[in-house]
């Protein structure tokens, strides 16, 4: 009876912390991949609710005063925060999926469809590179450390129950979809105008040389062009994309600090 009396005035509290950083586990890069095993999450999500727990400044209700409206609102708002600082923090890696999904399908590359398992869906091979491109650099700049810091962060702006619609970051998501899809058109742009310069070329080929079959050459001529193309401005794109994602890491954390 005693252990209890000491463990219910924290119930709510640590169910809150619970559900703020579970949000992270929807969107988020790598915490939210179909591929980690559910059981593998949970154990992350209560070893990082038990880090954050003791720092939190806010004074969650006794568990004698909540009411099941007030547990259900607390669970839906508080998990809401998580998935935004989720969502802020993926939108640039989608965008560079985006922009490799454009080249392989400028490329004739959108036929070679691949299972991915983080976002559970099928991607073409470029794609693909792009996206494990988007992973490395949020790794490689402590995204996942920047993602709990944000939400340890975020508790002293927003409160346990303290939510309202004018915490939600709204204007900064859009912002971020913006920047992924200029980012997806940026990474994308060196094969585009290569491919546009090959389609131009081998109109002209087919008007002037009718005798000649096109399609004999012109697919492995582009794949080839848009390939060699890729490999050379890849050393541009992951500039483009690393500076995308550190924005996006800098975005979410001064949301989350600013008081």
């Amino acid at each position: 009876m005693i252990v209890y009396e000491h463990i219910l005035p924290h119930a709510i509290g640590f169910l809150a912390v619970l559900c703020r950083l579970g949000g992270l586990f929807i969107f988020a890069p790598v915490l939210g991949s179909q591929s980690i095993p559910m059981r593998i999450k949970t154990m992350i999500a209560l070893v990082m609710t038990a880090a954050v727990y003791p720092l939190i400044s806010g004074v969650a209700p006794a568990i004698g005063e909540a009411t099941l409206p007030m547990l259900g609102w607390i669970v839906f708002t508080e998990s809401l925060i998580g998935l935004s600082i989720g969502l802020l923090a993926t939108l640039p890696i989608v965008g560079l999926q985006v922009g490799g999904a454009l080249m392989g399908h400028q490329m004739g590359l959108a036929a070679a469809q691949v299972f991915n398992p983080t976002l559970d869906t099928e991607a073409d091979t470029v794609g693909q590179l792009m996206l494990y491109l988007g992973l490395i650099v949020f790794l490689s700049i402590g995204g996942l450390e920047a993602m709990h810091l944000a939400v340890a962060h975020s508790f002293d702006r927003i409160p346990i129950g303290g939510f309202n619609a004018s915490h939600t970051p709204l204007a900064l998501i859009v912002g971020a979809l913006q920047s992924g899809f200029e980012l997806a058109f940026r990474v994308g742009a060196p094969v585009f105008c290569i491919m546009l310069v090959e389609s131009i070329g081998t109109g002209f080929l087919m008007k002037t040389v009718p005798q000649l079959n096109i399609l004999s050459f012109g697919f492995p001529l582009k794949i080839l062009l848009g390939i060699f193309t890729l490999i050379a401005a890849l050393s541009a794109v992951s500039i483009a994309g690393s500076s995308e994602v550190e924005r996006a890491t800098r975005v979410f954390l001064q949301w989350a600090r600013a008081a």
